[in-house]
């Protein structure tokens, strides 16, 4: 998958333009954010990317 940067785009569907929706989670120890443009006409998805990608530090148990 492509690294893109998230802003609003003209859809090649229906011609209006989409904003796209972030989405976060977590996989093999890593914060993985992706965009993902979906038609506001039709509900038909036209694209996702990555954002960005960050480690997830785990935390620490401090014994008292």
């Amino acid at each position: 998958m492509d690294f893109i940067t998230p802003k609003i785009i003209v859809s090649p569907i229906s011609g209006q333009p989409v904003k796209p929706v972030l989405k976060t989670y977590i996989r093999e120890g890593k914060e993985i954010v992706e965009a993902e443009y979906i038609d506001p006409a039709s509900g038909t998805f036209i694209r996702k990317g990555i954002v960005s990608v960050k480690d997830v530090q785990k935390p620490e148990n401090k014994k008292q």
